[in-house]
């Protein structure tokens, strides 16, 4: 009998039911199933405690009925399969989510330790796994701030678990590709490091510090084998930098001297990344992404310079693609721009042309929507910042790309429309731009929706016809 999809399991024992569910199934196979359909069930449980999980994650999922249901299904699994190992951690994370949607404070207290003892138990058998170890961590940092007993010995106990999960997080066997090894233990340790300073109980601030220390003196023990380290800790540190807007702890936030020390640090530790040697792909784009936010909160050319020697080692890896040309393109862009701003054009210009070189190379390879969309950007600032709109071969190069990004993207979005709506603008057809924009609107619009501009209404390029925009809006289903 074919038992490869839960599909075919829910037709064979629920036909007929309005609406089968995985209940339905249960109460079937759990006492006269065969193993391996208790096995397809068990999985399909598991699957669907990870979709709910995620949605909580999301803040989709926080009724504390729903969450209890939760709970129900793994109890479900362990009787579908008796070999399974898992269930104190999958009943850790109910728990730990009751903690978190259920408002009375003892409850908290009390679903947090349920948590942590059921972590405790699940690391009997689990003794060597990072994620385990880092949700345990931080688990007893949240006991700690729920109870507000903070005590040495806890933060003792955390620091020795984030050290154990740094360095199995250094084995061989997880070192297969950039994201094979995703620096959870390092962001996890750092973004602890930092909690202590959002939060005001004694010694705070020397906790911080040991938990520093303590990181430093275990991470460096591999960055010289493996420097791509650093990206993870410089990238964890960038994010930290938004705490101050964005508190990761309910209710606190890290001062801004210490985002400036954050900020201080993270350009430290980048100083130690200027050459990683790589052929992966990802870790070249994304350290390369790492630069480029640096240099445009600092205007620093030297890291544009270093993000595009990144995206272009990306690009010898695979130039069949349309993101690495952008980013490379874009980040020349931006360094021609401070040329621009010294008055050395002639800079400028040789940067802009090697930007459009990357472009043309590329289409060379792929036909694509989004790298003609960009091509088209790329050439109207050209025209923009190199020749104030006086070339119209440019502008008209810009919107045959527009154009065939709007082919391409089968009229499935607004960004080629405006693209050559504002190109139209330059070449002096007012009218014809108006038209575009006309044509967007009515497609972009519904029966329940009107389109509103809202990306181009204030944009400077559109300043001449806005409020042409602003008039057309409401006549554009008529």
């Amino acid at each position: 009998m074919d038992t490869q999809t839960i599909e075919a399991l829910i037709e064979r024992y629920t036909n007929g039911d309005e609406k089968p569910t995985l209940d339905h199934l249960f109460d079937h196979l759990s006492l006269q199933g065969m193993p391996q359909e208790k096995e397809l069930l068990a999985e399909a449980y598991l699957s669907e405690f990870g979709q709910c999980h995620y949605d909580y994650m999301c803040g989709k999922f926080n009724n504390s009925e729903w969450i209890w249901e939760l709970m129900e299904w793994i109890e479900k699994v362990e009787i579908l399969s008796p070999d399974f190992d898992q269930s104190n951690y999958y009943k850790a994370h109910v728990y730990e989510m009751l903690s978190n949607v259920d408002e009375e404070p003892q409850n908290k207290i009390k679903f947090n330790n349920l948590c942590i003892a059921h972590l405790r138990h699940q690391q009997e058998i689990n003794k060597d796994d990072v994620t385990l170890l880092i949700d345990l961590a931080e688990n007893l940092f949240l006991y700690c701030r729920l109870s507000q007993d903070y005590q040495a010995q806890t933060f003792n106990e955390i620091k020795s678990l984030f050290l154990k999960a740094l360095h199995l997080e250094r084995k061989e066997e997880h070192q297969s590709s950039f994201f094979g090894f995703n620096g959870s233990a390092i962001r996890s340790f750092l973004n602890m490091s930092y909690e202590f300073l959002a939060l005001t109980f004694n010694n705070n601030t020397k906790i911080h510090k040991e938990f520093k220390l303590a990181f430093k003196r275990a991470i460096k023990l591999y960055t010289e084998k493996n420097p791509s380290i650093y990206y993870h800790w410089a990238a964890t540190l960038v994010q930290m930098t938004t705490w101050v807007d964005y508190p990761k702890i309910d209710t606190c936030r890290i001062s801004q001297e210490v985002v400036d020390s954050l900020w201080k640090e993270a350009k430290d530790v980048l100083n130690l990344a200027t050459d990683i040697p790589s052929d992966d792909e990802h870790f070249l784009t994304s350290i390369g992404h790492l630069f480029d936010t640096v240099a445009k909160k600092e205007a620093k050319y030297s890291y544009f310079e270093t993000a595009f020697n990144y995206y272009s080692k990306a690009l010898k890896v695979n130039n069949e693609t349309w993101s690495t040309p952008y980013y490379a393109s874009n980040t020349l862009k931006m360094m021609a721009l401070i040329h621009l701003t010294n008055k050395e054009h002639d800079a400028s210009i040789t940067l802009f042309n090697q930007g459009l070189q990357i472009f043309e190379n590329a289409q060379k390879k792929i036909s694509d929507f989004q790298l003609s969309v960009y091509h088209g950007d790329y050439l109207y600032d050209y025209s923009k910042y190199l020749e104030n709109f006086s070339n119209e071969n440019t502008l008209l190069e810009a919107k045959k790309q527009f154009e065939d990004s709007r082919i391409l993207g089968k009229d499935f979005y607004t960004h080629p429309y405006y693209g050559l709506a504002k190109t139209t603008l330059r070449l002096g057809n007012k009218k014809e731009c108006l038209s575009i924009l006309k044509t967007c609107g009515a497609l972009f619009s519904n029966a329940y929706h009107t389109h509103d501009f809202n990306d181009i209404i204030d944009d400077t390029d559109f300043a001449e016809v806005r409020e042409d925009i602003l008039n057309m809006i409401p006549n554009i289903k008529e």
